[in-house]
């Protein structure tokens, strides 16, 4: 029985203009920042010595600057499109005073999220980021890394783990955190997962 190893990664921290947290989806490609940057050196020595077949990336920047500290001049890095963070929609850019403000129905008292207007549902990220990581473990005879973003990273876990959608935020990953996933024909499971980097 072939069991393959995935390890699932949040993008280390991102430079973030001003240094105020914003909502990032797919249109604000930042590069990651001087702690982001120590992040992703720190994954690379992590990694240095696990035998990883390659190294796959969403295409925006954040992600991509983080697998190539994983993968140094060894390993292959593949970009997978379908890595893509979600699209947040009239969200995307907003910092988090402002998502309150103007959006008091998805974030005021009382508020049950749902869709950013414009933006990605959590189904359909879900079916793009299952689809990526079924490619993946198709390519891979033992393990490999894949470095995306909280979204759609929160929602294959929840998938996983079998927990609603509903129930994202309960399986938040920091900047640069592991999740340790397998695939035993087909099947999926969390073999470790910490919400916080090492």
């Amino acid at each position: 029985m072939s069991v393959k190893t995935i390890y699932l990664i949040r993008h280390a921290h991102p430079d973030y203009p001003g240094g105020v947290k914003m909502c990032l989806g797919q249109k604000n490609d930042l590069p990651l920042s001087s702690r982001g940057f120590e992040q992703a050196q720190a994954l690379g020595r992590r990694f240095a010595c696990i035998p990883l077949e390659a190294v796959y990336a969403s295409p925006l920047l954040r992600a991509r600057q983080t697998a190539q500290a994983i993968a140094g001049d060894q390993r292959p890095l593949r970009i997978l499109d379908d890595l893509i963070e979600l699209d947040g929609g009239e969200w995307d850019g907003l910092t988090y005073d402002q998502l309150h403000e103007r959006f008091p129905a998805h974030f005021g008292p009382g508020a049950k999220g749902g869709c950013p207007p414009g933006g990605e549902s959590d189904e359909a990220g879900l079916a793009r980021m299952l689809s990526a990581l079924s490619h993946v473990e198709s390519q891979t005879v033992s393990c490999a890394a894949v470095v995306a973003h909280s979204g759609v990273n929160r929602l294959a876990l929840c998938r996983i783990l079998g927990l609603p959608l509903s129930e994202k935020k309960k399986t938040g990953q920091d900047y640069a955190a592991v999740a340790v996933l397998t695939c035993t024909e087909g099947v999926w499971a969390v073999q470790e997962y910490a919400a916080r980097h090492l």
